[in-house]
């Protein structure tokens, strides 16, 4: 090859290189977006109802876990008790029971079939169950009720997940907060739950 083949080539082989580049980029970016909108809509549903009634919502924890770090999404603290919340916003038929690893999840467009996968959310909400109920007992905080929950924020998302799971659309979220015992005047001190949990928090990020 001449020189000025071999120039057009390298042209060529870098352009595609932007392309792809730009590409993941933006397909980084949409992903990084869903999540955000997703965050969103929990974050002000949790907010609205937190702050008529004097509780707390905290935000991006990062707790000590038995198998390291575990991020926590939202927790809402009442006189109920602490809530935790873990949104996805993926949409399509969502497949998977309590103990997969992975979750299956299909979308469908223009009669086409598109299969994924992602870490089953269940297990992840556990973990951040777990790692609270350590934090508040090790601060001797007892017989605090801790709840956790999946919610899926996606209206494009079908659940076809097995049944007695704490995983919902957010339709379903709205309804549950409705429940009466979530507005019952409790024994849990909101203000120094929250605090330990923030401190804990800080110290892991240490």
């Amino acid at each position: 090859m001449t020189e000025q083949q071999w120039i057009i080539i390298g042209i060529a082989a870098l352009g595609i290189a932007v392309i792809l580049g730009a590409l993941s980029g933006i397909m980084q970016w949409y992903y990084r977006k869903k999540g955000v909108d997703g965050e969103r809509k929990i974050h002000k549903i949790l907010t609205r109802f937190a702050g008529i009634r004097r509780f707390r919502v905290l935000r991006g924890l990062t707790l000590p876990g038995k198998n390291g770090p575990v991020q926590i999404g939202h927790i809402l603290i009442g006189f109920f008790g602490v809530m935790i919340v873990t949104e996805k916003n993926s949409a399509g038929n969502i497949y998977g029971t309590g103990w997969d690893k992975k979750w299956v999840r299909v979308v469908t467009k223009n009669e086409q079939e598109k299969r994924g996968s992602f870490k089953n959310p269940v297990l992840h909400s556990q973990a951040c169950l777990e790692a609270v109920r350590e934090v508040l007992t090790t601060n001797k905080i007892y017989k605090t009720s801790i709840e956790n929950y999946v919610v899926f924020t996606s209206p494009k998302a079908v659940l076809n997940t097995e049944r007695g799971l704490p995983v919902m659309n957010l339709k379903a979220f709205k309804k549950l907060l409705k429940r009466e015992k979530y507005s019952a005047d409790g024994d849990v001190d909101v203000e120094r739950v929250a605090q330990v949990l923030l401190d804990a928090s800080q110290q892991s990020g240490q």
